[in-house]
């Protein structure tokens, strides 16, 4: 059976050796140009305001993949870069909660 592409959320921790320089600005921009993203809107159906929800440092999410193909990605990503994936979670990414945060500071 071939799994159904969805909105997916992945969030990761890079390993983090002594003396490295972190790697985690090149595996997120790697990801990003796959065309994952750091944010999303989101509309109030009652108020019709919309919000831009900014996702944890380490998580982002695409559209229409499986789990799979998220995990496979940043693994590839990590990889090209130099780093190591020490930890990660990518899941379908419908019901939620949040906390809309601020835009990150380059």
């Amino acid at each position: 059976m071939t799994p159904i592409p969805m909105d997916i959320l992945i969030t990761y921790d890079l390993a983090e050796k002594a003396g490295q320089v972190s790697k985690h600005t090149a595996v997120k921009d790697g990801m990003k140009a796959l065309g994952y993203m750091e944010k999303f809107n989101s509309t109030d159906e009652q108020t019709k305001v919309t919000t831009t929800y900014y996702l944890p440092n380490t998580t982002l999410w695409k559209k229409e993949i499986t789990s799979t193909q998220a995990k496979n990605d940043i693994l590839n990503v990590a990889k090209q870069n130099g780093a190591e994936v020490e930890r990660l979670i990518a899941t379908k990414f419908e019901s939620w909660a949040a906390i809309p945060g601020k835009p990150y500071s380059k």
